[in-house]
C-alpha cells in the first residue's frame, strides 16, 4: 500500500472583500493546489511520465498530463510506492534543485545532499501550481534511515525561493519571502514581501524550519539610508491610495524592512517621526499593522526579534485586516 499524503487541511477559502468596487479573492491556483486528481492512478500512469531521479534505492518520478492539467509525484523503493501526491490544476513537480533561469534559481544542489544538517540524505521536490501570481511549494524528503516527508515549505508567490549554501560551508538555508501583507491596504503589485531566511532546527516536534534571525540581520542603516527611508515613509502620506485612506505602502514597507532586518526599534521610530502630527488614526493604523504582522506563519520566531514593541502593538490581536477574520497564532513556520 502507498501512503497518499494529499490533504485538505491547508485550504484557506477566504473572500477578501469588496474594495473600490472590485472583489479580490484568494488565488484560485492556491485553492486548487490542495486538491488531488480525481483518478490518482491515471494521473501517475506511464503515458504521462515526465522525469525521474534515483538516489540509492529510491526513485522519484514525476508525471504531467497537459490535456487534463493533472500532475503527479511518486516515490518508489524496491517496486513499492512509498509516497504519492497529485494535483489537477495544471501545475508541475520538479525533482531536486536544478538551475532554473526563468525563476532565478542559479544554485544547483545534487540529489541526496544533506540540506538539513542532520547528516542524512535528502531530496528536494518543488511544486508550482500555475495560475495567476501563485504558488510555489518545496517538499524536503529524508531518505535514511527512515523515509519520510520531513518538511513542506509554502513559498507562496516567491517564484525564486530556493535552498542556498549562503556561507559556502555546506550548510543550507531556505530563502523565500513573507507574503503576510499581500493585499493589505494596497494592491498586490505594491504589497511588500520581506525576505526570510530559514534553517532546519531540531525542536520538540521533531524538527522544522525556523527563521535564521542572525542571517537576516543587517547592519544599522547609514545616515543616508535612514534619510531615504524617512523620505519614502513621509511621502506615503501624500499618496493617492484608495485602499488605506490615502497612505501609501512605502510607510509599512520600510517598517517591515527594519523589523525583518533586526532593527525593530527603528521601525517604531520611523513610524512616529513620519506620521503627520495633525493626522488622526495613528493608533488605529499601528494596531492594524501589528494585528496583521501577528498572523505571519513566521511570527513565533519573529516575535523574538521585537523585544520592545509599543504597547498598542504588543496588545494587538492577530487579525487578518484584509477580511476581518481573527486567526489563531501559528505554533511554527
Amino acid at each position: 500500500m502507498f501512503a497518499d499524503f494529499s490533504n485538505f487541511a491547508g485550504l484557506r477559502l477566504v473572500l477578501w472583500g469588496v474594495i473600490t468596487g472590485t472583489i479580490l479573492t484568494v488565488s484560485a491556483a492556491r485553492l486548487a493546489a490542495q486538491f488531488p486528481a480525481e483518478n490518482r492512478a491515471k494521473a501517475c500512469s506511464r503515458e504521462h511520465f515526465e522525469d525521474s531521479a534515483k538516489v540509492g534505492r529510491f526513485f522519484f518520478r514525476t508525471y504531467k498530463n497537459d490535456e487534463s492539467g493533472e500532475a503527479c509525484l511518486q516515490v518508489v523503493r524496491d517496486g513499492e510506492v512509498l509516497f504519492r501526491r497529485t494535483n489537477d490544476n495544471g501545475g508541475e513537480f520538479t525533482i531536486g534543485q536544478p538551475v532554473v533561469e526563468d525563476r532565478k534559481v542559479a544554485e544547483a544542489i545534487p540529489n541526496g545532499t544533506d540540506i538539513t544538517g542532520r547528516g542524512r540524505p535528502d531530496m528536494i521536490v518543488s511544486f508550482y501550481t500555475g495560475g495567476a501570481h501563485c504558488c510555489v511549494m518545496h517538499y524536503v524528503f529524508e531518505l535514511e534511515p527512515v523515509f519520510k516527508l520531513l518538511a513542506t515549505l509554502d513559498a507562496e508567490d516567491s517564484y525564486d525561493a530556493l535552498f542556498s549554501d549562503i556561507d559556502h560551508n555546506r550548510h543550507y538555508y531556505y530563502l523565500a519571502n513573507d507574503w503576510t501583507f499581500a493585499y493589505w491596504q494596497a494592491s498586490f503589485a505594491e504589497s511588500p514581501s520581506p525576505t526570510v531566511i530559514l534553517r532546519f532546527e531540531e525542536d520538540t516536534r521533531g524538527g522544522g524550519y525556523h527563521l535564521a534571525l542572525d542571517k537576516m540581520r543587517r547592519p544599522a542603516p547609514t545616515a543616508a539610508e535612514w534619510d531615504k527611508a524617512m523620505q519614502e515613509a513621509s511621502t506615503a502620506f501624500t499618496a493617492d491610495n484608495p485602499f488605506s485612506g490615502g497612505i501609501g505602502p512605502e510607510l509599512w514597507r520600510n517598517m517591515l524592512d527594519f523589523i525583518y532586518n533586526g532593527h525593530s526599534s527603528l521601525a517604531w521610530k520611523l513610524f512616529d517621526e513620519a506620521w503627520p502630527a495633525a493626522r488622526p488614526g495613528k493608533g488605529e493604523f499601528l494596531s492594524g499593522f501589528c494585528s496583521q504582522l501577528k498572523i505571519s506563519p513566521y511570527w513565533p520566531d519573529l516575535e523574538k526579534a521585537i523585544p520592545n514593541a509599543p504597547p498598542i502593538c504588543a496588545t494587538a490581536k492577530p487579525k487578518d485586516c484584509r477580511f476581518g477574520q481573527v486567526r489563531p497564532r501559528q505554533s511554527k513556520p
